[in-house]
């Protein structure tokens, strides 16, 4: 019984841990990118320091937030993400 709830929370804690490191995590693979250009409708190209980013399963829609707070959501052909 207490073995099982020690690895139970040992489970949770490595989530949390994982999860801390990085601007998106893959089952415990950590992707970091500081910079990204994204290709906008009207073909003017936005870029700049990457905050946060997420690639949705099932889909090919990448959500990118700046770290100025501007959030862009398009198709994954669209998004560049770099480190210089």
């Amino acid at each position: 019984m207490i073995k099982k709830l020690l690895i139970t929370v040992f489970v949770c804690l490595s989530f949390i841990t994982l999860s801390g490191c990085g601007n998106k995590d893959i089952l415990g693979t950590t992707f970091t990118f500081k910079y990204a250009k994204i290709r906008l409708v009207d073909g003017r190209i936005v870029e700049g320091e990457v905050k946060q980013w997420a690639k949705y399963d099932n889909q090919d829609s990448v959500r990118v937030t700046f770290e100025n707070g501007e959030v862009y959501y398009t198709h994954s052909s669209n998004v560049i993400l770099y480190n210089k």
